[in-house]
């Protein structure tokens, strides 16, 4: 008879574990549905018209002064700026933005060029700004990734534009 008690305290253990791990199983699903609904399905994408470009530089020991011109078709909201310090880097890693010292507004790693939430440099708008590169040189070349605010599904978003990346070669 002991036996008996045994096995049917066996039984009664495996179904609570079944019953504990279906429900484990179906709270991970629901879950995994709510989740999902966050992800955004398509990446949020620049107009292609949009265009930031070095104009004109200049630079010494101490200073890097650009001229930046907006040459697309929409307004941008600032950008990111990198530059290389080795000749044989094809990709510019050190980031500039925290170095800017004149004409515009550092946010996080972007240079904005006012605190508004607006695509405020408009087409065909020139801006010098001024950073200090002590330190860093030689400069061989600098990246310029334009960023501006954009409505997506009535919400205002900041995106980089990184199909728009400008580089130019810099002696300096």
């Amino acid at each position: 008879m002991s036996s008996v008690t045994k096995n049917k305290k066996a039984l009664s253990l495996m179904i609570g574990y079944v019953i504990l791990i279906t429900i484990a199983v179906a709270m991970s699903i629901i879950i995994y549905q709510w989740m999902k609904s966050y992800v955004p399905k398509e990446k949020l994408q620049c107009p292609e018209d949009v265009s930031l470009f070095i104009k004109n530089y200049s630079c010494d020991s101490d200073w890097l002064n650009m001229t930046l011109k907006n040459n697309g078709n929409f307004g941008v909201s600032g950008y990111f700026v990198h530059l290389s310090n080795k000749s044989d880097v094809e990709l510019a890693t050190v980031d500039l933005s925290q170095r800017l010292k004149g004409g515009g507004v550092i946010v996080g790693n972007s240079v904005l060029f006012s605190y508004n939430t607006n695509n405020s440099f408009e087409p065909n708008k020139e801006s010098t700004q001024e950073f200090d590169i002590t330190g860093i040189t030689p400069i061989y070349s600098i990246e310029i990734t334009p960023v501006r605010y954009q409505k997506e599904n009535n919400k205002l978003r900041f995106v980089s534009c990184s199909t728009s990346i400008s580089k130019e070669n810099l002696n300096c």
